[in-house]
């Protein structure tokens, strides 16, 4: 029996992929060039590949809707937004979730122009261009680029998606595509200048400091500087008055984050996001005890 390659794909993009397209693993000792059947095997697996990228824009889709709409809210009409995330989500933050609705458009843009889902880290690095150059102008320069590393055997990276994504941002556009590919020259990572040491929690209070858990709600954290939820003026272990970071803490911390995010090709707004997400979840708890014998 020979089979039609052509045919076959035709049948597979006629219809929606379903897990049972995948082909079972097993092990079969074949050599040379692969046939037909074979063929559309290994197409399946990549479909496979590509439903599971295509299935992370359309997540942020679907929260963007259920926000938008105010779906969240509930038979009552009074859940919040993060405790529809609590109970429907898996519990990701409200950060989270609208990450994740920020990069949806350009993810399912570049799906449409690249017939093929970018990786994360590719979308992350161009995301914040979109709102520049819109999510079909960036998603156009991005399938160039991989098409242009395609024929030319080069290997796109998510440094080489930074480096288009400077030029898009600055307005220009780069000149000839094997230029983005040359490694990126990030400056050092500035050092704060020196200050004078200040008394331990002596400093001015920073926006956002995270709170551990107030002594009446165990198990729950409140955002509020420091602050106890019972309005007491108590800080996370009962003590009175509020502990908050010092200025060279603050100055420590930005210099930190800011080199994080440049290697990461990230906006240091948002490596700070990550930060608190990481100090809010329970197991910093654990790792301050298991350090201090706690």
């Amino acid at each position: 029996m020979t089979f039609d390659s052509q045919a076959l794909g035709r049948r597979d993009r006629a219809r929606a992929f379903v897990p049972e397209l995948i082909p079972e693993p097993q092990d079969i000792e074949r050599t040379g060039p692969l046939d037909a059947k074979e063929q559309q095997q290994l197409d399946r697996i990549h479909a496979a590949r590509d439903h599971h990228q295509a299935a992370k824009w359309m997540r942020g889709k679907a929260l963007e809707a259920a926000f938008r709409r105010h779906l969240y809210r509930g038979e009552d009409g009074q859940r919040t937004r993060q405790q529809y995330l609590d109970d429907e989500w898996d519990g990701i933050s409200e950060s989270a979730a609208y990450r994740e609705i920020s990069e949806w458009p350009l993810a399912k843009a570049i799906t449409d122009a690249f017939e093929r889902p970018a990786p994360d880290s590719h979308v992350r690095a161009l995301v914040d261009v979109t709102e520049l150059q819109g999510a079909e102008a960036v998603a156009r320069w991005y399938a160039e680029l991989r098409r242009h590393g395609q024929q030319a055997g080069r290997r796109v990276t998510a440094e080489v998606v930074a480096n288009l994504a400077d030029f898009l941002r600055k307005g220009t556009e780069p000149e000839r595509l094997e230029a983005l590919f040359v490694p990126r020259q990030l400056p050092p990572a500035r050092k704060p200048a020196p200050a004078k040491r200040p008394g331990r929690g002596a400093g001015e209070a920073v926006t956002g400091t995270v709170v551990a858990h107030g002594q009446d709600q165990p198990g729950r954290s409140f955002p509020n500087l420091g602050m106890s939820a019972a309005g007491d003026g108590t800080g996370p272990a009962g003590e009175a008055g509020r502990w908050v970071l010092s200025p060279e803490h603050v100055a420590r911390l930005s210099a930190w984050i800011a080199d994080g995010a440049s290697k990461a090709q990230i906006s240091p707004e948002r490596a700070a996001d990550l930060l608190l997400e990481a100090l809010t979840d329970d197991t910093f708890q654990h790792w301050i005890a298991a350090r201090t014998g706690a």
